[in-house]
């Protein structure tokens, strides 16, 4: 077995607050609402890009670097637990109620529109995107990827965190117990968002800045690296965005199969949307495909689209 020395958990010894006061904090309220007004401007199809990368920005900020702040209010916006987080430790240290909350969050999001949590409230996923559409305005060539292709990833490093966790391969002893360590704790780009009360070992900084200089760095070669092939919490969410209220639809009457909105290569959900598939692969809500469509043959909606 392997024996590691890791930094103990934080929910360990923590005494958590109660479900509903987690539940109405400033973080997971500011989370909802932002999620609402993405599906009005959604469905009213007002969400232009200037707003987009507004709404984007706004994410990065307050989810992502305004927990560093010295200022009381934004402490309550760090990623605490992180989505990897609550994807994960509730199979080695049971539901806790952090977990509970933003898995709750998240999921009710996801079931309203197209992983809005992972579209435009998750800083991790809100930075890629950001730098997405820098290498679009500098012409940045991406290389592309079937969606098969980075899901088997992450369904292999979900497998392997069961694997060694779970069982307890990988562990730590914390006073005379064996808890499971989970790998995702050295993959973890949310971890690089924290910049406050760090050792200052350049190679404890180092490693722990890695994932998400990696995450940033790849962003520009390949859309939403960590999300497609890395975070477990993008496999629960691509299961739930199959029933979500709000999806991409396609008017087939309007469609002259031009294959502009696939040939634009940055997200593989668009072929299976134009299929009518039962299953569709990540869709980022990231409006490219209705953006390009001349015919206005597709667009977000609650009911299926008449032909």
């Amino acid at each position: 077995m392997f024996n590691v020395l890791i930094e103990v958990p934080k929910g360990l010894h923590r005494v958590n607050p109660t479900f509903f006061k987690l539940l109405t904090s400033p973080k997971f309220l500011t989370m909802i609402i932002m999620g609402i007004i993405v599906i009005y401007l959604l469905l009213s199809n007002k969400l232009g890009e200037k707003i987009r990368i507004t709404l984007l920005l706004i994410s990065t900020f307050l989810f992502g670097i305004a927990g560093n702040l010295p200022i009381t209010f934004f402490k309550s916006f760090s990623m605490h637990p992180s989505p990897v987080c609550a994807a994960t430790k509730p199979f080695l240290y049971g539901f806790r109620t952090p977990f509970m909350v933003a898995l709750l969050v998240i999921f009710i999001l996801t079931i309203l529109g197209p992983k809005l949590f992972c579209s435009y409230i998750c800083p991790v996923g809100t930075l890629q995107e950001l730098i997405a559409k820098i290498g679009d305005i500098k012409n940045i060539k991406r290389k592309s990827f079937s969606f098969k292709f980075l899901n088997g990833i992450r369904i292999s490093i979900f497998l392997i965190f069961i694997i060694f966790s779970v069982t307890k391969i990988y562990h730590i002893a914390y006073k005379g117990k064996i808890l499971g360590v989970s790998i995702y704790d050295h993959i973890n780009p949310f971890h690089g968002f924290e910049f406050t009360n760090l050792n200052g070992n350049p190679l404890f900084l180092f490693i722990h800045f890695l994932p998400l200089i990696l995450t940033i760095v790849l962003s520009f070669k390949i859309y939403r690296p960590f999300c497609y092939a890395v975070c477990p919490l993008g496999l629960y969410t691509n299961l739930i965005e199959q029933i979500s209220l709000i999806k991409i639809k396609l008017i087939k009457n309007k469609c002259t199969k031009c294959n502009l909105c696939v040939d634009q290569k940055i997200c593989p959900a668009i072929s299976e949307i134009l299929k009518e598939s039962e299953y569709r692969p990540d869709c980022f809500a990231c409006n490219r495909c209705i953006k390009v469509c001349g015919q206005k043959a597709l667009k977000y909606g609650i009911k299926k689209c008449e032909d």
